[in-house]
């Protein structure tokens, strides 16, 4: 089960990612290329902590040791990306495998409720929605995401889209934290876990 990202612990710079499972073949003959896409798409990021106190440094080597190198999952909050807003109670209305665009209902009728660049959670799993997206009267709305949809997701599945996250590991299983007199800092590199 995945663990909680530590309170409070914030990193002073994230790489966020997506990794697209295409594959591509070139004719030897014309340089001619078609591109096969397959599931599988996946975030992937790197989080640096500039310089952490004494007590983060605990925190966060303590959470480090929770997962336990590759092993342990835990949600990444996309801390960029929050809303105080609120447009209902949405949930997944139809969603299916390896399509890029998913039902929702529950929303405010007739308003837009999603913006392009808005990211939205739905059981551990994060998407990017990348067209703006307006609810119909009957509080639907068709929202378009980055990557296709790895499996059908649940009719009645609840959104995220406050505090957005993904479930991720590490990529490794090992790590380092540099210690000076006063501070510490260092790098982890994770992948969205499925």
């Amino acid at each position: 089960m995945a663990i909680a990202w530590p309170e409070g612990l914030c990193p002073t710079e994230m790489t966020w990612g997506v990794v697209y499972n295409n594959r591509a073949f070139t004719s030897t003959l014309s340089n001619a290329q078609q591109i096969v896409g397959y599931p599988g798409a996946y975030w992937q990021c790197q989080v640096t902590f500039g310089a952490l106190s004494r007590a983060e440094e605990r925190v966060l080597t303590s959470f480090i040791g929770r997962l336990q190198g590759m092993f342990g999952t835990f949600h990444l909050p996309a801390f960029t990306r929050t809303r105080t807003d609120s447009i209902g109670a949405p949930v997944v209305v139809s969603a299916l495998a390896q399509a890029s665009a998913m039902r929702l209902g529950g929303v405010t009728p007739d308003a837009k409720v999603f913006s392009m660049g808005d990211y939205i959670s739905i059981e551990g799993v994060m998407f990017e929605v990348i067209d703006d997206a307006v609810a119909d009267a009957e509080g639907q709305v068709q929202v378009l995401v980055n990557k296709p949809i790895r499996k059908t997701i649940r009719a009645g599945a609840a959104i995220e889209y406050r505090a957005p996250y993904a479930e991720m590991r590490r990529t490794s299983d090992s790590h380092t934290v540099t210690i000076r007199p006063v501070v510490s800092n260092g790098s982890l590199e994770f992948r969205e876990a499925f």
